[in-house]
């Protein structure tokens, strides 16, 4: 017991580095000598899931009866586990009603639950489409006997929100809805449309294969955990790789992330490129695509006491922004136009902020770098973001707890389920939730789609989102930010910067579109 003690008294980074060089060999002969300096699970990161995977192994070892198993076996047994540990039976642990005969999941469109379902059931995807829509009555079951039952609102998921509404207000069957970070806070804090994970007896404890900036999503304003983050979607910096050797003299993605690895970093380099190219090449897509980036887990809009409080760093950003704006640096466009997406086409723009959902055929990427291939390549950027993702919610009036627990089980905390769905969605670069699945995805160079890799020069891109969702610093998040987001970088455009206006004037037009869309605040 002395030893589970010791541990538990050290921290996890302390834990790493004590055991990384001499100590995973001396404090127990059970313990290989070659096991990677640290790097336990051999993902390529020495993180807290390497710190996690050392304290259970010396948990066991304190109390293994006998001779206990080498770290490589009781890695090897762990990780047959397809659900994560409770502290019950699975009966005892949900504690949402069961015996539904109707199992439903309701979410904007169809590109993701029927994928999920045959995933879930082992089934053909096209098979479970056509089930879904027939109407000959056959359907599918889950375990428990219940109708499979989807509901797509064929919305976009900005909008599904209203329709959630009218179906909660109309007191429809829902079991399980899925939404995205910016709008799910209004679910996940009322207590009647969203159960918290520990009715299905899931704790944190269980979620320690999960980005740490996910942990943060998944909790509601009270700190409990009522969200699913599945996939992910973090954000990373595309650029001409010929233009930035030409001007910047960079030679490679890490010579250049080396370049623009800061904020200020990124901006001389802007400043480099306006100046060279006589302001005929801007370094960013769009002020919209650096507040994507800037803003990100940067800011506590809200005060504990409902004060909006706007921090220096926004400042610095209008004033970084009116810079590169005057001076070329930035692209004067805004994103989602032709424009934005021609910039690129025409050599006029050589570089955008890109989530990882948007490295496909077809993409606004993949339409900028149109005929270009080969010459482009992609870094972490000034800065680690995140660019949407999907997040699955609970109807605590769902009669079919048992098949919810089943259901985010296999795509929340089981990694053979959560590696068998990222292949299958390899055309729509689906990064689940899972630090050790894309760790393997990304050792393996498991590309997504082949005219990006094509673009990208070979280049593993998968590993770059990894090392970006793995560095997020997610702060604090409320229902308020997206729309005070908006607000801010909206009126640093149009009235800071195109129109002139002092920033205390600016400051005052972003605190009235405020205060009129929350009166609460003040």
């Amino acid at each position: 017991m002395k030893i589970k003690r010791n541990i538990a008294g050290i921290s996890a980074l302390g834990l790493i580095g004590a055991l990384s060089l001499t100590a995973v060999s001396t404090l127990s002969n059970n313990v290989k000598a070659d096991t990677k300096f640290g790097d336990i699970n051999s993902d390529g990161y020495i993180d807290a899931v390497d710190a996690s995977m050392i304290l259970s192994y010396y948990s066991y070892v304190s109390t293994a009866e006998g001779t206990p198993m080498t770290l490589e076996q009781f890695m090897a047994k762990d990780s047959d586990k397809t659900e994560p540990e409770t502290s019950d039976s699975p009966e005892k642990d949900v504690s949402l009603r069961t015996g539904g005969d109707t199992f439903t999941l309701v979410s904007w469109n169809h590109d993701e639950i029927p994928s999920m379902i045959a995933n879930w059931k082992g089934l053909d995807a096209e098979e479970v489409i056509d089930s879904l829509y027939s109407e000959s009555g056959e359907g599918i079951t889950t375990a428990s006997g219940a109708k499979i039952n989807f509901i797509n609102l064929g919305t976009s998921g900005g909008r599904a929100s209203d329709s959630y509404d009218e179906m909660f207000n109309q007191g429809e069957d829902i079991d399980i809805y899925l939404a995205e970070p910016y709008w799910a806070l209004k679910y996940m804090d009322n207590d009647a449309l969203s159960a918290p994970l520990s009715s299905l007896g899931i704790t944190e404890k269980d979620m320690g294969e999960w980005y740490p900036y996910t942990k943060k999503l998944a909790q509601n304003s009270k700190g409990v955990y009522k969200a699913v983050p599945y996939c992910i979607a973090p954000g990373a910096f595309v650029y001409r790789s010929d233009i930035a050797e030409k001007y910047l003299g960079v030679k490679n993605p890490e010579e250049m992330q080396a370049t623009i690895g800061d904020w200020d970093k990124f901006s001389s380099s802007a400043k480099t490129i306006a100046e060279k190219t006589g302001g005929k090449i801007a370094f960013a897509d769009s002020i919209g695509g650096m507040w994507e980036a800037y803003s990100c887990g940067r800011f506590d809009f809200v005060t504990s006491n409902n004060k909006l409080d706007m921090s220096d760093d926004v400042r610095a950003f209008a004033d970084m922004a009116k810079e590169l704006w005057e001076n070329g640096g930035v692209a004067k466009n805004n994103q989602w136009t032709d424009e934005w997406v021609q910039s690129g086409q025409e050599g006029n723009c050589m570089g955008y902020f890109v989530p990882s959902w948007a490295i496909y055929s077809g993409s606004f990427i993949c339409d900028a770098a149109k005929n270009q291939t080969g010459k482009w390549s992609i870094c972490l950027g000034p800065q680690s973001y995140y660019w949407g993702g999907n997040e699955i919610l609970i109807n605590p009036s769902t009669d079919n707890g048992d098949d919810v627990k089943s259901f985010v089980l296999s795509f929340g905390f089981n990694s053979g389920c959560m590696m068998q769905y990222a292949r299958q969605r390899n055309k729509d670069n689906h990064m689940p939730n899972n630090m050790s699945v894309n760790a393997q995805l990304a050792k393996e160079n498991f590309y997504h789609d082949t005219e990006m890799q094509e673009i990208l020069n070979a280049q593993n891109y998968y590993d770059v989102f990894d090392q970006s969702g793995r560095n997020i610093d997610m702060k604090k998040y409320t229902h308020y930010d997206d729309t005070i987001k908006t607000n801010i970088i909206s009126e640093i455009q149009e009235s800071y910067i195109e129109k002139g206006r002092s920033w205390d004037d600016t400051m005052t037009v972003i605190r009235d579109r405020t205060f009129e869309t929350y009166p609460e605040l003040k």
